[in-house]
Formats: structure tokens, C-alpha cells, sequence
């Protein structure tokens, strides 16, 4: 588990749940932008999202269920960050980056 990435996880997490952010990918490449500048070249990204009355293994499971999920998840990444957060009515908004660094 990476910081840095995940601090940007937690933000999108964040941003969503908020109502800032519809639940998505908006600003996904200005996340691995961030995460570029502080960890170096990013070969490959992508992310995972996810939200409800949901726990973790939940989220996971059901994105192991899920063909573009799990490839994201089976991806060439050697980096990954986890964020999440909860709104005003307990929905958990989940963020999962995942990076493929050359400076790792």
C-alpha cells in the first residue's frame, strides 16, 4: 500500500461522497498526474470505485465478479492505494488506484 496514492484515492473518496463528484472517474488523470510528480514515470493506471452500505470484502468481491474490475485488479501494476469515505447518510464511497511506477 502506497501513501501517496493513497491519499489521492482518499480524496476522490472524498470529493464523491461530498456530492462534489459524481461517483466515477472525473479527474482521473490529474490523480495519476499527482502521483506522478511526487513518485516519478507512470508507465500504467487505473482505477476501481465503488459505493454503498458495503464492507471492504464486499467491494473487493464483487470486483473480482466483475470482468473490467478484475482485469484492473490482475492489471501489470507493482503500486496500489486504497481511499475511502462515508456521506451524511452512511453510503462508503471506495477508490482503489492502481500504478505501474519505473521508479519502483
Amino acid at each position: 500500500m502506497n501513501n501517496v496514492i493513497s491519499a489521492e484515492a482518499e480524496k476522490h473518496s472524498q470529493r464523491m461522497a461530498s456530492g462534489e463528484l459524481p461517483l466515477g472517474h472525473d479527474g482521473f488523470l490529474s490523480r495519476v498526474q499527482n502521483i506522478t510528480s511526487q513518485l516519478g514515470s507512470v508507465r500504467e493506471s487505473a482505477e476501481n470505485v465503488a459505493y454503498g452500505v458495503l464492507s471492504a470484502k464486499e467491494v473487493v468481491s464483487n470486483w473480482i465478479s466483475s470482468p473490467g474490475h478484475r482485469q484492473n485488479m490482475e492489471g501489470n501494476f507493482n503500486l496500489t492505494g486504497i481511499g475511502v469515505a462515508r456521506n451524511s447518510k452512511g453510503v462508503i464511497y471506495f477508490t482503489e488506484l492502481f500504478i505501474n511506477s519505473q521508479s519502483r
